[in-house]
């Protein structure tokens, strides 16, 4: 497994304070996604969406710049090139398109809420489109990149949207108390069974944890 890791950033401040019942049994459901070919159907797909679309009124207030820090850190740090174009899965309210708009030139925000997307910013050089990321009306082919952040992997879409050395870039906000989560081998691990060839890079940012999956050509 090519996994290469850079120096963390480290905390400037004091660990998220959660229990294991706030984000273990999300954890599991991100890894059945990730590495099951049944992982992800109807059933979890309505009670997904009707979560966020409960927790769209208040997703604002979990932004704010250090929020932003870590999806920067990984694209400044994880050698990802600027311009083209980005898929942005589960970008809700759109508190994390802003790092997006500084690095690519296009980006391609997408979430299965409709509560989220109303409530998103209307901005140049992004499109906003309610789909499921494991069926994405995208040509294959047609990304540069795909980031997830707090967002579930779906390896076998994201290999078919994804130009040759396009990227996956997956970032936990919390670490590993992030609820949608894998640690860098696993998501490593989910990319290179379905890409074949691969490289990687994964550091940590404060309690943040991101990697970035390159595919060959």
């Amino acid at each position: 497994m090519p996994l290469t890791f850079l120096p963390p950033v480290p905390p400037s401040a004091p660990a998220p304070n959660r229990g294991p019942d706030d984000y273990l049994t999300m954890q599991q459901v991100t890894e059945e996604i990730a590495f099951e070919r049944d992982g992800w159907g109807a059933e979890r797909r309505h009670k997904v969406t009707e979560l966020f679309d409960a927790l769209a009124p208040e997703w604002h207030t979990r932004g704010g710049e250090d929020r932003l820090r870590p999806t920067r850190d990984a694209l400044a740090r994880g050698g990802v090139p600027d311009g083209g174009l980005a898929v942005e899965i589960g970008s809700g309210t759109g508190i994390q398109t802003q790092p997006l708009l500084e690095k690519f030139e296009h980006v391609v925000s997408v979430d299965l809420s409709a509560g989220m997307l109303s409530l998103a910013p209307r901005r140049e050089r992004v499109s906003l489109m309610r789909a499921d990321a494991c069926e994405l009306p995208l040509s294959p082919g047609s990304a540069d990149a795909i980031v997830c952040v707090n967002a579930y992997l779906f390896p076998t879409e994201y290999a078919r949207v994804l130009r040759p050395h396009g990227r996956v870039v997956f970032v936990s906000t919390s670490g590993a108390q992030t609820p949608i989560y894998l640690p860098p081998e696993k998501v490593v691990s989910a990319v290179e069974n379905v890409f074949g060839e691969v490289h990687a890079i994964s550091s940590a940012y404060e309690w943040s944890v991101w990697t970035i999956v390159t595919r060959s050509a």
